[in-house]
């Protein structure tokens, strides 16, 4: 786990509410969140701020993020983001889950219904496309230690996808669960 201003903070914060072994036990509060390893119980405030601590160990201030991401997140009012991790799973997996998702919404394209009843549909990782660049990002906002929302956006090499399409490929990209995919017909 990096550790960043925030995190040690919220780390510190922390430490303040686990008892010491050598230490009389505290005294049980009505109400709050119990710890059922303890028996102890906080007040409603401490539950909330040690929830809140938890939501934002996990975010990162904006000045740690590439600064083309922190642009962006700071003008949607972020103060901080977590970036959400891309999902792992297996090429038969996530072939299924591509073709789920594009089977019936693309029908309508030039081409795709008759490749997909002759078997020419090609799904790939958009990562394992030499030259495509495509890549989706999204990340999960933060104000003032509260989160407020998401935020997401693909980029791609356009000179490279529009070479392919000048050679008559169809193509297609999008993600799909956080998994980024390319199409070709």
């Amino acid at each position: 786990m990096q550790v960043n201003a925030v995190s040690a903070t919220a780390l510190t914060a922390l430490q303040l509410f686990t008892p010491k072994d050598d230490a009389t036990p505290p005294r049980k509060t009505v109400g709050g969140a119990a710890d059922p390893s303890t028996g102890i119980r906080f007040s409603p405030s401490v539950s909330d701020a040690i929830m809140k601590i938890g939501q934002i160990i996990g975010a990162a201030r904006l000045a740690d993020l590439p600064a083309e991401h922190a642009q962006r997140l700071e003008a949607l009012g972020a103060d901080a983001a977590e970036r959400v991790a891309k999902p792992v799973v297996s090429d038969a997996e996530f072939q299924s889950m591509v073709f789920s998702s594009i089977k019936d919404s693309w029908k309508g394209l030039e081409g795709f219904s008759e490749a997909l009843a002759s078997g020419s549909v090609k799904i790939q990782r958009a990562g394992d496309v030499k030259g495509l660049g495509y890549e989706s990002v999204q990340y999960n906002l933060f104000r003032d230690g509260s989160q407020f929302g998401h935020a997401g956006w693909d980029t791609i090499n356009r000179s490279y996808y529009d070479a392919v399409a000048a050679t008559g490929v169809h193509q297609g990209i999008g993600s799909v669960n956080g998994l980024d995919y390319y199409v070709t017909w």
